[in-house]
């Protein structure tokens, strides 16, 4: 709309100033009208950054000369320069431009003997240039704010994609410890164990050959593959304690084990549900459950006073899903958007790619889901 009024700034004052001439200056007024509205147009697609404040004095002075020539309305041309500058985009319409365009203007009516139209024009004019710097501050402050908003959008995509190489690169290096740990149990096996029960292997076969003949000797090696036997049962019983962790290790994250002590502690009421399928899942994700229960729980006895405390897990074949419930009273929505401590869980859960959900209603719930590894 504002291009449109910036051409009918041109055309209609031209048009109206050509009514009162003579048919012999009509031609050449029509001619300059013409190429002021070409100079517009290339002003408005075709000039560079740089080079728009002199295509502006150029204009201006056109105008001028134009003013000067044939007289009439077309001082009002002066309005459309000063609606050009406005639609330049983030750089838009400065107050420099204003004081060009004020001197452009008397200058063309100048020739008018009339004191109230020149005093009426400049009012008129001095208003129209006061709306549209204060719409050209609003276009760049627009432009600043969509070029933030590109920015943090920008942003955020940077951060997803940080996020979604953090999770694949935990899952590597996790499975990057099991194919660890496999090789050296591979390798303890094959270099002690394997050895040991082919050497007993052998003992036994000679043996065998050495029992018609030798007894004594057969005796021999048979108790010496009884003894390679006993060291053979007692190698793999270590290998079977070394994968196995210490009994603290496996409960430090274990739900069972903070339902016992908050059961101890605090004398509440917890109650624990298991549904869905129940499989094995990654420490992390374990340690995180494990986390935002504790947070959870935290939170219902000291800020809504709970007696009763409700635990489910659910497994699907994508999500295990903790629900932590309480009867506890409802907090407010500041003390939400405080925390709570909801913001570390939040943290925790989105850096795996899960979700953290806070029903409103009651009981107060606080979910927590975890998508699972395929191969988990």
């Amino acid at each position: 709309m504002l291009a449109l009024l910036r051409y009918l700034m041109i055309l209609l004052p031209a048009a109206g100033t050509a009514l009162f001439l003579p048919l012999s200056e009509v031609g050449l007024l029509t001619l300059s009208t013409l190429l002021l509205l070409l100079w517009a147009q290339l002003r408005q697609h075709g000039v560079p950054e740089r080079m728009h404040a002199a295509a502006a004095m150029a204009e201006t002075l056109g105008i001028v000369c134009i003013g000067h020539m044939y007289g009439g309305l077309l001082f009002i041309c002066h309005l459309s320069t000063l609606l050009s500058e406005s639609l330049r985009g983030k750089s838009g319409l400065q107050p420099q431009q204003l004081v060009v365009h004020f001197i452009g203007l008397n200058a063309t009516l100048y020739p008018i003997a009339d004191w109230r139209l020149t005093l009426a024009v400049n009012l008129c004019s001095l208003t129209t240039g006061f709306l549209l710097l204060k719409l050209s501050e609003t276009g760049k402050q627009k432009y600043d704010l969509e070029r933030v908003y590109d920015e943090l959008r920008s942003k955020a995509y940077e951060l997803d994609a940080a996020r979604s190489r953090l999770v694949e690169y935990a899952g590597k290096v996790e499975q990057l410890a099991q194919a660890e740990e496999r090789t050296r149990i591979a390798r303890d096996i094959h270099d002690d164990l394997g050895h040991k029960l082919i050497r007993s292997k052998m003992m036994l076969e000679a043996a065998v050959h050495l029992m018609p003949e030798q007894t004594d000797k057969a005796l021999g090696l048979t108790k010496q593959v009884k003894e390679h036997l006993t060291e053979s049962m007692e190698t793999l019983r270590q290998t079977v304690r070394r994968l196995k962790p210490e009994e603290a290790e496996l409960q430090s994250f274990s739900l069972r084990r903070l339902i016992d002590s908050l059961a101890e502690d605090h004398g509440l009421t917890v109650r624990h549900r298991v549904t869905g399928l129940p499989r094995p899942i990654y420490p992390s994700l374990e340690i995180i459950l494990y986390r935002n229960a504790q947070e959870a729980v935290t939170n219902a006895i000291r800020h809504g006073g709970a007696s009763e405390i409700d635990i489910l897990l659910h497994y699907d074949s994508s999500h295990v899903v903790m629900t932590v419930s309480n009867n506890g009273r409802l907090p407010d929505e500041p003390a939400l958007r405080r925390g709570l401590g909801l913001s570390g869980m939040e943290e925790r859960v989105r850096l795996v790619g899960g979700e953290l959900a806070v029903g409103r209603g009651s009981p107060f719930q606080v979910v927590t889901s975890l998508p699972l590894p395929h191969n988990s």
